[in-house]
């Protein structure tokens, strides 16, 4: 078998792989690609942006919801199908429009998973290409979940491209997958229970705040199994039973119209053949990479979400893949700085969180004086004006310094909120000077200085 020779190799056409993938052609290096699904990647075709358009019909009918009754006498007509195809719009176009972009810059295409043959070689299909450098950027799939019934079971993808809803689904994981999956169906119709392995939803935020957002969604009609699991599914005629399995070990079963498995996803390298070549991993199958994103083989790295760099979000992986690109075209040695990353679950209402977690926060707060600013401020206009079911907030502040080190927020407008935080903590920020600065109200940066005092 021939060997096609390339300066670079990327495995992976998401958003992170193409950046680098440009970037080298644009050098003037020579470029291939590979992917095994369609080109174009995880957010805009099985994640990020078809979960916003899914995210806007389901807001707009929320707010109805909440001021029926305050102006509004009853919510308008609703059509999921109509609305898949409203989010079609947005990602069918994305595999042809993505391999033409790679094309253009004269990168050569292909179209099959890739393995390893040595450190320099790989295969995919009937073809092999050496890369003086590869590029690893595969990203990540949904878990698998191997309990009887294993086979009935929709995964996360299915959820952003099912052509119906039905009027009831238990949704298995309470991260931010199955949040989301479970905000977006129940605002739009359809009863949801939650099966949950923590103490509660979005274990990865703030305790208190997922506690508050719990609370909230049972007042909505949601239903939750927290410290549980699911340990087998069975058909029932036209629907399905789930066995839930409590902290006690006691059996609750679940009758449904659909079962959605939410619970986690891994990354995408089992096909890649990693320990031929003695490329690490981590227990969680993560590629092991430095703070330059170089593998134990340094001629090939590792950028997104199949990494163990920073966490699998995509302006994570934008920015890890411009500091590989930085390296190896414009010759630099940036190393890899994360600290702090916003991050959103587009919940109704939204949670956000950047900086020091309380966790963090127990581990320092002997040594260090830091100041915790918490409350449910549900009774604030902010909420009230929109008759939000919930407005919380937990800030961390280190008072001899007067900087921000760590904002947690739930509620009306807080994902758009959270980046201002991001910045007050990345640039060290006065405390002194937000309390002073002017905010335009009525809007959600408003409440800044009130969170402050």
């Amino acid at each position: 078998m021939s060997v096609k020779e390339f300066d670079l190799l990327v495995v992976g056409a998401g958003a992170t792989g193409q950046l680098v993938a440009t970037k080298a052609a644009d050098a003037g290096k020579t470029v291939a690609m590979t992917e095994g699904r369609d080109y174009g990647g995880t957010c805009p075709l099985r994640g990020c942006d078809p979960k916003l358009v899914l995210h806007a019909a389901a807001e707009a009918m929320y707010q109805v919801e909440r001021l029926r009754g305050k102006g509004l006498t009853s919510a308008p007509g609703f059509s999921w199908p109509d609305l898949m195809a409203w989010k079609r719009t947005f990602t069918e176009p994305i595999p042809e429009k993505a391999r033409e972009k790679m094309e253009k810059h004269g990168i050569a295409v292909y179209g099959d998973y890739a393995s390893f043959v040595d450190p320099h070689t790989m295969q995919f299909g009937d073809t092999r290409v050496r890369g003086k450098t590869i590029v690893l950027a595969t990203g990540m799939k949904p878990a698998p979940l191997d309990i009887p019934g294993k086979e009935h079971l929709y995964h996360s993808d299915d959820f952003l491209d099912m052509d119906d809803l039905p009027a009831e689904m238990v949704i298995i994981g309470g991260g931010y997958i199955g949040t989301e999956s479970a905000h977006v169906a129940a605002a739009l119709g359809c009863k949801v229970t939650m099966i949950v392995t923590e103490s509660v939803p979005l274990e990865k935020f703030d305790h208190d705040l997922a506690d508050l957002l719990r609370k909230s969604d049972e007042e909505r009609g949601m239903t939750f199994h927290l410290n549980s699991k699911a340990t087998a599914v069975r058909k029932q005629g036209s629907r399905f039973e789930v066995d839930v399995e409590g902290e006690d070990g006691s059996i609750t079963k679940v009758t449904t119209d659909r079962v959605l498995h939410c619970a986690g996803r891994v990354p995408n390298t089992e096909e890649l053949a990693l320990g031929k070549v003695g490329i690490g991993v981590t227990d969680k199958k993560k590629i092991k990479v430095d703070h330059h994103l170089r593998t134990t083989l340094p001629h090939v790295y590792a950028v997104g979400d199949c990494s163990d760099g920073g966490l699998p979000l995509t302006p994570v992986g934008t920015y890890e893949a411009a500091i590989v690109s930085h390296n190896l075209f414009d010759g630099r040695e940036e190393r890899t700085d994360y600290y702090p990353i916003p991050t959103v679950a587009f919940c109704l209402p939204g949670m956000a969180s950047v900086g020091m977690t309380a966790k963090e926060y127990e581990e320092v707060k002997a040594e260090r004086s830091i100041k915790v600013y918490y409350k449910d401020a549900t009774d604030w206009y902010h909420a009230r004006h929109l008759n939000s079911p919930v407005f919380a907030y937990k800030l961390f502040v280190d008072e001899e310094k007067d900087v921000l080190l760590g904002a947690h927020l739930l509620g009306p407008g807080v994902p758009e909120l959270i980046n201002l935080f991001y910045l007050a903590i990345k640039e060290e920020t006065k405390v002194s000077v937000l309390k002073r600065l002017l905010w335009a109200y009525p809007t959600a940066c408003s409440t800044v200085k009130s969170m402050l005092t």
